[in-house]
């Protein structure tokens, strides 16, 4: 073997190292913002079912040998019981709209009715941007 085929290897073998070494440090970037992002989001999960006036139990229980953590929600007098936070989070999610909803105005909820059908006041499709 010649000396610049075996340089050559090596410089290849040591491109490759610091690519694999590059994508590592990227995943584990990946993983920490993920990981901020979701406990932000349950800390703002917590805090608006504080606010509906629903209590959030954790339980540990053994599943399979494996110690898991259910949730257990409290709310409108009916407990609702969740495998993950990410269960929990969907479940949620209509109640707080349907309060968001609840606590708009007349006008903010027909302008709301208005964007999400595409339409004005008394239903009619708006004009396309289409000039013809």
């Amino acid at each position: 073997m010649t000396s610049s085929s075996k340089k050559k290897r090596q410089q290849r073998a040591q491109s490759l190292q610091a690519l694999a070494r590059e994508r590592q440090r990227q995943r584990e970037l990946r993983q920490q913002t993920l990981a901020l992002r979701a406990e932000k989001r349950w800390s703002n999960t917590l805090r608006q079912l504080d606010m509906l006036g629903a209590q959030v139990q954790t339980q540990e229980q053994m599943v399979d040998g494996i110690s898991q953590t259910f949730y257990a929600v409290t709310y409108e007098g009916q407990v609702h019981q969740f495998p993950t936070r990410s269960r929990l989070q969907r479940w949620f999610k209509p109640k707080r709209k349907r309060q968001e909803e609840e606590q708009m105005s007349w006008a903010e909820r027909h302008v709301q009715w208005m964007i999400d059908n595409n339409c004005d006041d008394h239903g009619n499709p708006w004009p396309s941007d289409e000039l013809d």
